[in-house]
């Protein structure tokens, strides 16, 4: 595998799981605004992804199935 398709497929996948950490801090907060950073920081990483899922599938060809996806 080209290592520039390599690189991003790591990327995307650790965005992922930051995105999964970042999930279960909203669900341990104690107030409104902690809550909404982490919902605001949430959004941030879901736009990253879709932003190289995207990259990944035009300039690559390689398919992310959309079960994938968050």
């Amino acid at each position: 595998m080209d290592k520039r398709v390599e690189q991003k497929i790591k990327k995307y996948n650790q965005i992922k799981m930051d995105l999964l950490n970042v999930s279960k801090c909203i669900d341990c907060c104690s107030s409104i605004n902690e809550k909404e950073v982490y919902q605001n920081i949430a959004l941030k990483y879901s736009e990253e992804m879709k932003q190289i899922k995207d990259l990944l599938e035009k300039i690559y060809d390689v398919k992310i199935c959309s079960c994938c996806r968050l």
